[in-house]
């Protein structure tokens, strides 16, 4: 092999190399992030916007909703005990605009984040 080979296959080795490690580092921060974010079984967290309100209703519950107390320029949260071990429809909404809904199950737990749009995300 001469020095000019030599030197593509020492660069492939290192490029490779190279990813293998940066989708190591990806692979640790995604699981690392995703077990800070896990609900708690048995509850939903709800937190409002920075701006806006954010309320939850729960029609297999006979129309039970919830809103989370608000302090100006802050998102605020509150966690309530549903428990339940089925799937349940959660309508989302800011006042009285319907924003979406999700399916909560007790063995998993729910949160609720408000973000700008005013919109939502479950995690």
């Amino acid at each position: 092999m001469g020095v000019m080979n030599m030197g593509k296959a020492v660069s492939g080795r290192v490029a490779r190399a190279a990813g293998v490690i940066g989708a190591f580092s990806v692979a640790i921060t995604m699981a690392s992030t995703g077990m800070a974010q896990a609900a708690t079984p048995g509850t939903l967290k709800v937190c409002t916007g920075k701006d806006f309100f954010v309320t939850v209703k729960l029609p297999g519950r006979g129309g039970f909703s919830f809103t989370p107390a608000k302090r100006p320029n802050e998102e605020t949260c509150a966690t309530i005990d549903l428990g339940g071990n089925t799937n349940e429809r959660v309508d989302v909404f800011t006042l009285d605009r319907y924003m979406g809904s999700f399916i909560y199950n007790g063995q998993r737990g729910a949160e609720v984040h408000g973000i700008p749009g005013p919109s939502f995300y479950v995690s």
